[in-house]
């Protein structure tokens, strides 16, 4: 019998992940403004950021129910 811990180990994970993919693609955004890139280029990048950052969860969410251990008590 699967543990009730199980949903919400995997949805802590998940946001740990979602938390440290939103840092990296900030950093990669203002590094990316502040090297130059012009102001008419932010909306364009924060719509790839966020169907990037999408399928991401998607991915972190798949594989984290099919691989994360049975917590057992």
């Amino acid at each position: 019998m699967e543990s009730a811990l199980r949903p919400v180990a995997i949805a802590v994970e998940v946001i740990i992940l979602m938390g440290v993919i939103y840092s990296l693609f900030l950093g990669v955004k203002l590094a990316a403004l502040d090297f130059g890139l012009e102001e008419k280029f932010q909306t364009f990048i924060d719509w790839v950021f966020m169907i990037i950052g999408c399928l991401a969860f998607v991915f972190f969410v798949a594989h984290l129910v099919t691989f994360y251990p049975h917590i057992s008590l």
